[in-house]
């Protein structure tokens, strides 16, 4: 009888971890990125031109501005900005661009405006450009 009370219809149960050894394999390769900074000034000439040297109140001037880079390497973030005199009234949609550009025009507080051509990419070393636009003497 007393074997009954000590027997269950649960046999014991076992719990046990299983441990083994993992081997990881890695190969690992020594990498060194360097950079440096080209702290050299960009080399960008900028020229202004109009098509007349004298012009009178009521006639229209043509400008045209010419820039290039003279090194030979691209340069970033190119603007092209004129301050016209208030002497100038900017003719509308008349700003012309012969690289592809974003042109904005703002009061300048004088009674014209700034003009200003964004260029959409980097200009390679040895590139140029124009812009060209009309103003109205006053």
């Amino acid at each position: 009888a007393s074997a009954i009370v000590w027997t269950r219809d649960q046999y014991p149960v076992l719990a046990a971890k299983s441990v083994q050894g993992i081997e990881l394999k890695s190969k690992f390769k020594p990498d060194e990125l360097v950079g440096s900074e080209n702290k050299k000034n960009g080399k960008l000439r900028i020229v202004k031109l109009a098509d007349k040297k004298v012009a009178t109140s009521g006639e229209i001037v043509t400008f045209s501005i010419r820039y290039d880079n003279l090194g030979n390497r691209e340069i970033h973030e190119v603007v092209i900005t004129d301050n016209l005199t208030p002497r100038l009234e900017y003719i509308a949609d008349s700003a012309v661009s012969d690289i592809p550009a974003q042109f904005e025009i703002e009061d300048n507080g004088e009674g014209s405006s700034i003009l200003r051509w964004t260029l959409d990419e980097p200009l390679p070393g040895g590139r140029g450009g124009v812009v060209t636009f009309k103003a109205l003497v006053r």
